[in-house]
């Protein structure tokens, strides 16, 4: 069984808990990233339009760093760096 959830519909909010205990094997969640995604670029443009830079909204974003370790970029760097040295 698949439950398809989304935020501010009809059906409660269920623990992954509670959907496996009803039988549930996948939870699809379509819209919880975008909506707090929405969310936070609302924060930041209207920071950045009431104070005419970002830098108060620094402290709510995702550094380089860190955007860098979740797609684990510097590995695909050295493999794009092996491909093409390969190629010479």
């Amino acid at each position: 069984m698949l439950a398809n959830l989304t935020e501010f519909g009809r059906t409660p909010m269920f623990t992954v808990d509670e959907l496996r205990d009803a039988g549930v094997a996948v939870a699809l969640y379509p819209l919880t990233a975008f909506r707090a995604m929405s969310a936070a670029a609302l924060q930041a443009f209207t920071t950045l339009r009431r104070n005419g830079t970002q830098a108060d909204a620094l402290a709510s974003m995702q550094t380089r760093d860190e955007l860098y370790d979740v797609l684990d970029y510097r590995d695909y760097e050295r493999k794009l760096d092996t491909l093409f040295a390969t190629r010479r």
